[in-house]
């Protein structure tokens, strides 16, 4: 049976699916399939990409974090993704433009997830109590909006 990973569950523990962090780049392929893309980093570890959601690993082939930080609303391929094994349920990462830490912020707590906004890299992002970081741009568009980026785990 085809595993359903679903963004909303990915927010909420941190788990991509089955997939923990500290699982080897061997388990994670195996429960994954095939990736778009297996790049060596040259001595830091490898990525594993799922169209953008990409699977970062350590040079022992340990996964170290989990994030897709190029989310765009008009693009399908950045946030929707299916194979043999997997498919994403965006979620929130869909064709909706615009969306901001207002609404995720009011999408979370309707939810019944709890988060803080928190400084990150000089921006404001939603941590959630998983450690799952919703990441907005450092900068507004054209309309004052400092647009969605995309969620990452990095602990």
């Amino acid at each position: 049976m085809k595993m359903i990973i679903r963004i909303l569950d990915f927010i909420k523990t941190g788990r991509f699916g089955s997939v923990e962090i500290g699982m080897s780049k061997a388990k994670v392929l195996e429960m994954l399939g095939p990736p778009d893309d297996d790049t060596d980093l040259d001595g830091p570890g490898s990525i594993l990409l799922y169209a953008w959601y990409e699977l970062f690993f350590d040079p022992d082939g340990i996964l170290k974090s989990i994030q897709n930080d190029n989310y765009n609303p008009k693009d399908t391929g950045t946030y929707f993704f299916e194979n043999e094994k997997f498919s994403i349920d965006p979620w929130f990462l869909n064709e909706v433009q615009e969306q901001n830490i207002e609404n995720i912020s009011r999408l979370l707590s309707d939810n019944g997830i709890k988060f803080e906004i928190v400084d990150y890299y000089g921006r404001n992002v939603l941590k959630v109590n998983s450690g799952v970081i919703v990441d907005f741009d450092e900068d507004e568009n054209e309309n004052g909006i400092k647009e969605l980026m995309g969620v990452r785990y990095w602990p």
